[in-house]
């Protein structure tokens, strides 16, 4: 880390005329300062020995007063700094760090002219008297600015004076917005090393104010801060190489109505700060131009050994309160025999400019095993769970979901889109078209041989959870997918769902209709991130799906790319088929073949589809031209009517979509009943969802996770749910039974268009 105290002041001696008052020649930068290197030495502000002076060719006219002996009137601009004592700021082992500028380091200037002696002038993207004027170190230890500029104050005017490192080209050139991107994988070269850290340094100043060019000293506070790990091996680990160290803390977060998460501790990302903002605070003050990362990784040029000597590791984080809502932060170690290692900890609150210690022994590790085939017991299906971080996994991609095509299927698709499906698949390139969360699946870990697509999760906690999508392409130059497969990251197996589900007691008549036990559920939402209930529970972060399709779509805001990008779902990405405003629905992209070829697209829609995605392949509009057969249950509004699954079913093997009857056993007369009439079986007070009791006894949570807008694709939390059920609506102005909740009614059935995005609950089959 880097820090500087820089005096600025104008220059007594007035300007410099030649005999026709011309404007003055360039000034070197003077040159008074220590030889200086990147050594650690992390504090919240210290002192550079150097002077700076600047006084080059300018646009500002100096007119010479005609009276003799008369001052000037303007001057030349002066930045100088002195030498003084450090200043420390003590982290919980009292330790103290800084570090020093060296050649090649840029700091960024901003000076504004105020109106009047008493108002502040916002900093414009243009028109700033000094915009982002670029000052380098040489070689020699002196500063200098690119460029031939000139700097001078007028008599009589009160100058704002704004500065930052590291020097940035800015798009706005704007003091309230100096953008800066904290790497979330970072360097280091061995252990005890902490010469990186100078890379990720990211220092602001304290404004200055002068009406007489005598502007004091620029202050310098870090922005960021560090962790320090110190890492000891013991047991199995001991001897062991380190690869990486990665830190993550729990994104516990309050939910904006748009999906944002907000309130949360980030430690890393991108990050903007505002220059102006009072002393003291602009380095706290942060804007949200880009996702923030709950992360930090560390690899290592020469890996270090685990033993009795701690390897000590450095990362520079965002300044958070890391234990907000019971947060934990949690260290990963992965060494290079395959080996990963994860401890939790308390989640610590460090502050700008400071450092935390913490300290921990990795005596056990998880061998990385051999690929595990998902597909082991030649079962198939659109989604599989993979449980085990850092861990190798491969799947059947030979067969299309899990290759059954019921004969209503076949006919409803050779109806309405004259063609043939076909459980067969045979590509030539898998990809990860979007994850949830950053570094879910590792990155360039994605591979298509054999008929088989291969993937490996990253260090990241299972625990933390999460969901991708990974398609199957024809060729490299192929922007349609053949097939496609989400892949759902949580803390239980796929057999260990299967083994806990929960059998529901279905209202008497359901119940003698399907037969007694066959309302055999999931645990928790397809997707979700674990079983959890309460304000913002983790279990509300389960993506949605438009009725019959068989891909995920984001739950929130934000999707992430294959590197690792965080981008918007509806301005970064591609959620809407639309030819314009959002909304316009594109009358021949309604069908199958469309809607696995772009897996990742939300299907809009408008009155003309009676807002359903599925257009019949754009021969028109009614009953007549709706598939039913999408997932296995075409006539499932009739009581008695089971679920076949299909080839678009979008749930795991063993699972399949609940016919709408299930959800009986969450009221007392097996029918919408509201809350206040006392005919619902829950526990408990609404806290955005219900504690349903299903069997008299136990209990399940239901989250209201909101919806996407079928019109819009755009994403809406709110404190209601409505999940899908199998089977189609018998109203052709409403597409498919849901089941609903909300603070006041229970819906045991509610027509819903099936151009929205809402969550699944799974059926054992």
């Amino acid at each position: 880390m880097r820090a500087v105290r820089i005096l600025l002041v104008i220059l007594s001696g007035g300007c410099l005329f030649d005999a026709g008052g011309a404007v003055p020649e360039s000034v070197s930068i003077l040159l008074n300062a220590v030889h200086m290197k990147k050594t650690l030495l992390f504090s919240s502000r210290s002192l550079l020995t150097a002077a700076l002076f600047f006084c080059a060719a300018s646009v500002v006219s100096c007119q010479k007063e005609e009276t003799a002996g008369a001052a000037p009137s303007c001057a030349a601009i002066r930045l100088t700094a002195e030498p003084a004592e450090l200043v420390r700021t003590k982290s919980e082992t009292d330790v103290a760090y800084a570090s020093r500028f060296v050649e090649g380091d840029a700091i960024g200037l901003f000076a504004v002219i105020r109106t009047d002696a008493e108002t502040q002038a916002y900093p414009a993207a243009s028109g700033n008297y000094i915009q982002n004027a670029k000052f380098v170190r040489q070689a020699d230890g002196s500063w200098r600015e690119e460029g031939s500029k000139s700097y001078y104050m007028e008599q009589g005017q009160v100058m704002d004076l704004y500065a930052y490192y590291p020097y940035s080209e800015q798009t706005s050139a704007d003091a309230t917005g100096v953008g800066c991107t904290l790497a979330s994988q970072q360097v280091q070269a061995a252990t005890g090393d902490s010469s990186h850290l100078g890379d990720y340094d990211f220092l602001v100043a304290d404004a200055l104010t002068s009406a007489t060019g005598d502007f004091g000293a620029l202050l310098f506070r870090h922005a960021f801060a560090i962790i320090e790990a110190d890492l000891t091996g013991s047991g199995e680990m001991a001897g062991k190489n380190i690869a990486s160290v990665m830190l993550f803390n729990t994104d516990a977060a309050s939910v904006a109505s748009n999906g944002a998460l907000t309130d949360m501790a980030n430690m890393t990302g991108g990050f903007s700060f505002d220059l102006t903002a009072p002393a003291g605070n602009n380095t706290a003050t942060y804007t949200y131009p880009s996702v923030q990362l709950n992360l930090c990784g560390l690899t290592f040029t020469e890996p270090p050994v685990l033993g009795t000597s701690p390897v000590k590791t450095y990362f520079t984080v965002n300044p958070a309160d890391y234990s907000r809502g019971d947060g934990r932060v949690y260290v990963v170690v992965n060494t290079t025999d395959g080996y990963t290692a994860t401890y939790s900890r308390p989640g610590l609150v460090i502050g700008s400019g400071q450092m935390k210690v913490i300290t921990q022994d990795i005596a056990a590790g998880t061998a990385r095993q051999p690929v595990i085939d998902l597909t082991a017991d030649g079962k198939t299906a659109n989604c599989y769970i993979a449980t085990l971080s850092s861990q190798a996994y491969s799947f059947d991609a030979t067969v299309a979901g899990n290759g059954v095509i019921t004969d209503g299927l076949l006919q409803a698709v050779q109806k309405f889109e004259g063609r043939t499906l076909s459980a067969s698949l045979s590509g030539g390139e898998a990809r990860l078209l979007w994850q949830s969360n950053p570094y879910l699946i590792e990155p360039g870990s994605i591979s298509y041989a054999g008929g088989r697509i291969g993937f490996s999760l990253s260090g990241r906690p299972v625990s933390l959870g999460g969901n991708a999508v990974i398609g199957l392409f024809a060729d490299a130059a192929a922007t349609e997918a053949l097939w496609s497969w989400h892949i759902w990251i949580t803390d239980k197996t796929n057999d260990e769902l299967l083994a806990q589900a929960e059998t529901y007691t279905m209202y008497p008549a359901y119940e003698q209709a399907y037969g007694a036990g066959t309302a055999v559920m999931m645990d928790r939402n397809l997707g979700a991130i674990f079983k959890e209930d309460g304000a913002y529970a983790r279990s509300f972060r389960a993506p949605l799906y438009q009725w019959g399709r068989k891909d995920p779509f984001p739950w929130g805001l934000v999707v992430f790319d294959a590197q690792s990008v965080p981008h918007n779902y509806i301005d970064g990405w591609r959620p809407v088929q639309t030819t314009g405003a959002p909304g316009q629905y594109v009358g021949y992209v309604g069908n199958t073949w469309y809607a696995t070829a772009h897996p990742d697209l939300f299907i809009a829609t408008v009155a003309g589809t009676s807002y359903d995605w599925y257009y019949g392949g754009g021969k028109g509009n009614g009953p007549d031209y709706r598939n039913n057969e999408l997932w296995g249950n075409p006539t499932g509004y009739t009581v008695g009517q089971t679920t076949t699954k299909t080839l678009f079913d979008p749930c795991p093997p063993g699972w399949k979509m609940p016919h709408p009857y299930v959800f009986s056993a969450f009221t007392k007369t097996g029918n919408t009943a509201t809350v206040a009439s006392g005919d619902v079986n829950t526990t408990g007070s609404f806290v955005q969802g219900w504690n349903f009791v299903y069997d008299g006894t136990n209990t399940t949570y239901y989250p209201g996770v909101g919806y996407r807008y079928d019109e819009y694709g755009t994403f809406s939390f709110t404190p209601s749910g409505y999940y899908w059920s199998s089977a189609p609506a018998p109203s052709d102005t409403f597409g498919a039974w849901v089941f609903g909740l909300t603070g006041a009614s229970i819906y045991q059935r509610y027509s819903d268009p099936r151009g929205f995005g809402l969550p699944v609950r799974c059926m054992k089959e």
